[in-house]
Formats: C-alpha cells, sequence, structure tokens
C-alpha cells in the first residue's frame, strides 16, 4: 500500500475485494464496482482464467506462478522469482514496478529477468583470488577458473556459452550502467589456450581487480574487506552440484581457502561416493533443494549449505528435509561473500547416525508413500479407460489424492512438461483433464483420461519414485 492507493484481489468471478491506505483489512464488493482499467494486473498462472473471465484491461500484466518459471507469452511480463509458498519479491522489486509504472524507470523491472549465475560467480571467484594470490599462486592458473566456472571437456564451446550468459546477464537493468569490458578481458584471458595439458594462460592481479571492480559496481555491491585468514575445519571434501556456476564457484573458492578437496556431481553420477563423503559439505543452490532428499537416500550424511535468496528460517517452512539434525543444514543469501560463505562454514556439521537413520527412514516412507499413491491412480485410470461411461467415484478419489501429492510436491507440479502438443505446468495438465473428463463425447473423455495417466507418469519421474 505505500505505491498504490487502491488495490483488488480477485479470488474468483464471485469474490472481489477492495484495499485502500485507510482500510487495509479490505472490504467485498460487487463486480460492477471493479475500475475499467488498472494501472497493473497481477496473476497466477494457475488463475488465467480469471483474468480473461472477468476482461480486466491493463497496460501491464504481470505472470507469476511458485516456482518462478511462467511460460512467455505475447503483452504478458513474467515475474521470474519463486512466489509460493513464500515470495522471493523484496521491497525493492516492489519499488522498481512502480517506478516502471509511472515512467521513472525505462528498463523493466529486475524480477522480469532470470536470476543471475555467471556474474557472481566471477565476483566470488574475483574475491579469492585477490584473498589467497600472494600465499597459493595456482589461483592465476586459468584452470582453476575454468573449474570455478563449472569447466566442461570442450573448453571452446564452454566459452561461448558463458560468453552468452554474460551478455544476457549484463542486460539485466541495474543502478549502475557500467562498460564490461574488464570482464570480457577476464574470460578471455581465462579460455585463452584451448588446451591446459601442456601451457596455460596467466590471470594478472590487475586484471582481476579490474574486473571485480566493474562486477561489483554492476551488481551495486559495496566494497568489501577481503579474507585474509582461512578457518580451521573438521570437514575433508566441498561437494557441489555441476550444473550451477554459482554452486561451483562457491565450491572452488571454500576448497582453496580451506585447503581441501572438491567433487562436482552430475545428476545420478559419482552418487556411489556419497556414503564415503560423512565428513563433507554439499552446496547447493536453492533451486535444486528437491535433489536433496535423493542425495540423503543414496547415503550423504555430511553438513549442507544452500544459496539462497531467502532466508533459512523461510527455507526450513518449505522444505522439511533441512530441519534435520541441528547444525547441519544453513543457508548463504545473496550476495554470496567470501567472508559470509566462510563464517557458515565454520558453524556446520555433519549429521549425527542417529538424525540421518531418522531422516533416512522418513524419506523412505514418503517415497514410498507417493509411489504407493501414483501407483493407486494409475490403477483407476486403466479402470476408467475400460469403461464406456464416467465413474465418478472414481474420479473424486483421483482428485483427492492428487490434491494431497500437489501439496506436497509444488516443484514438480509446476514444472513445464509436453502432453500432446501443449506445454504448461504439470498442475495445469492435471486440471485440464479433471475438467474434461465428465465429457459426454467419449473421444474427448478417452483423450482426457490419456492426458491424465501421462501426467501422472511425468509427476512419477519428476519425483524419480517407482
Amino acid at each position: 500500500m505505500s505505491y498504490f492507493t487502491e488495490v483488488y484481489i480477485i479470488q474468483s468471478s464471485s469474490d472481489y475485494r477492495k484495499f485502500t491506505v485507510s482500510d487495509t483489512e479490505g472490504v467485498m464488493i460487487p463486480q460492477r464496482k471493479l475500475p475499467s482499467s488498472f494501472s497493473a494486473v497481477f496473476f497466477h498462472s494457475s488463475d488465467e482464467h480469471i483474468l480473461h473471465d472477468c476482461h480486466l484491461t491493463s497496460n501491464c500484466i504481470f505472470e507469476f506462478n511458485t516456482p518462478g518459471t511462467p511460460q512467455i507469452k505475447e503483452g504478458i511480463f513474467p515475474i521470474l522469482r519463486q512466489t509460493a509458498p513464500n515470495f522471493a519479491i523484496k521491497s525493492k522489486d516492489i519499488e522498481e514496478i512502480f517506478n516502471y509504472l509511472i515512467g521513472q524507470r525505462e528498463n523493466l523491472p529486475s524480477i522480469c529477468y532470470q536470476s543471475q549465475e555467471i556474474l557472481p560467480a566471477l565476483l566470488l571467484l574475483c574475491q579469492s583470488y585477490i584473498s589467497i594470490y600472494s600465499q597459493d599462486t595456482k589461483v592465476s592458473r586459468s584452470s582453476w577458473w575454468l573449474k570455478g566456472l563449472g569447466g566442461s571437456k570442450d573448453a571452446q564451446q564452454h566459452y561461448h556459452y558463458l560468453e552468452q550468459l554474460l551478455n544476457s546477464e549484463w542486460i539485466t537493468p541495474r543502478t549502475n550502467n557500467v562498460y564490461k569490458d574488464a570482464v570480457d578481458t577476464l574470460m578471455k584471458n581465462i579460455f585463452k589456450s584451448p588446451s591446459f595439458l601442456f601451457s596455460e594462460a596467466s590471470i594478472t592481479p590487475q586484471t582481476v581487480r579490474s574486473a571485480y571492480k566493474v562486477i561489483g559496481d554492476k551488481l551495486d555491491i559495496q566494497p568489501t574487506k577481503l579474507v585474509t585468514n582461512s578457518i580451521q575445519t573438521p570437514f575433508t571434501w566441498i561437494v557441489a552440484v555441476k550444473s550451477s556456476l554459482v554452486s561451483t564457484s562457491v565450491a572452488t573458492a571454500l576448497s582453496t581457502l580451506l585447503g581441501i578437496p572438491q567433487l562436482f556431481l552430475e545428476e545420478n553420477e559419482h552418487w556411489h561416493k556419497l556414503k564415503s563423503l560423512k565428513q563433507s559439505i554439499c552446496i547447493i543452490p536453492e533451486n535444486q533443494i528437491e535433489l536433496l532428499p535423493k542425495l540423503r537416500l543414496k547415503g550423504f550424511s555430511g553438513a549442507v549449505l544452500v544459496l539462497s535468496s531467502i532466508p533459512f528460517s523461510t527455507l526450513k517452512q518449505q522444505h522439511r528435509v533441512l530441519r534435520f539434525g541441528q547444525g547441519s543444514h544453513d543457508c548463504c543469501e545473496s550476495p554470496w561473500m567470501l567472508s559470509i560463505l566462510l563464517e557458515k562454514v565454520k558453524e556446520l556439521v555433519p549429521l549425527e547416525p542417529e538424525n540421518f537413520k531418522f531422516l533416512h527412514k522418513e524419506l523412505r516412507a514418503s517415497q514410498k508413500l507417493s509411489d504407493k499413491q501414483i501407483t493407486s491412480c494409475l490403477e483407476d485410470i486403466k479402470h476408467l479407460k475400460n469403461l464406456p461411461q464416467e465413474d465418478s467415484q472414481k474420479i473424486q478419489e483421483i482428485e483427492k489424492t492428487l490434491q494431497k501429492l500437489m501439496s506436497d510436491a509444488r516443484v514438480a507440479c509446476h514444472t513445464i512438461v509436453t502432453i500432446g502438443q501443449e506445454s504448461r505446468p504439470l498442475q495445469q495438465h492435471f486440471q485440464v483433464a479433471l475438467d474434461e473428463i465428465s465429457i459426454c463425447d467419449r473421444q474427448q473423455r478417452q483423450k482426457a483420461i490419456n492426458r491424465l495417466e501421462e501426467a501422472f507418469n511425468h509427476l512419477k519421474y519428476l519425483l524419480g519414485v517407482g
């Protein structure tokens, strides 16, 4: 209410509420009292039908969904931030939206752009280099930087990928509009040699300091005192998910400063080693926390540090797996600074055997329950296929089970999948199928049943059950 004098919430085609600065509790109003046009409209992907049914008009329409991955649609701006059950939208984002609406901001708000990966990763590697260069010159080797940027066997292909990513992130609107020449120079030096077998490019302090300043200005991060002393830790390994640049850069930085080796995980690769990595820290990005139950089930009992955009207290509400073991889980909020990461690591401890055993048992039971529920629904769908008419009782049973599954697996149900020729969030496929399954036309009903069956198979795959 600090920016808008009137806010309207439409919960259904018959539920309209008005909020004002003087009435923050809100009051029910009839549809005829809705404005003919709005300064901005915000809608959730699952409620798009309300937007169309109410014929709302606005020059600025924003769409969001739970994981923050709505499809790109003409005339609609996506909000690329997690929005439920807890919002990763901050007051600064609302201010940017407001300034955009009144014409004081030329570029789209930052929430309409993907979260950044390569810029925070480069910033962290620069911090590590400057902190340790005088004691350990291995940070001047281009191979060290390549590893921190999730280096692949094909360095040239990886360079082109990172170059495109850098260009994409650089156009994200920020307070400071600075030239990235110094960052381009650093990237070219890292990838100067196509083969690291016989010779490597050497990264100079001047190159790193110049890039560090430019990236800091671009991300609007104030200069901070860089780490000069390492810390003592009982951990013997740093484990990270390779598909995240932020994770690999954090793991490389911590590995270098702590003097312990690192292991990068591809999904389903090297997981056989996890049982032996009890004295290790797993670095995992917020958007891949759903991998953590799988890691635990594979035997990983080390500590976990989540790279997050929201506080740990909020993360724990969303992910029960983070609540086990006092001091075994924590998060570091962006912007990720080396000094703060080291402080977090200093406080972490591996899971105690009893806590790990208890967590493992609960995860097994949860996985078995999900498998049982999905299998039951698939059996009911087979039953529906063989009937010439609707079986309302079976459909109700499927709907009831599906509500529970969707509540327990929000991220999976908001994943965009393709069924037939349509790509949309999985939960929308479920809704469309259930809406059409009672249609009298037998061919249409059969199509809806097939969609429902395929949607459950997608959910089974995404949850890794069965």
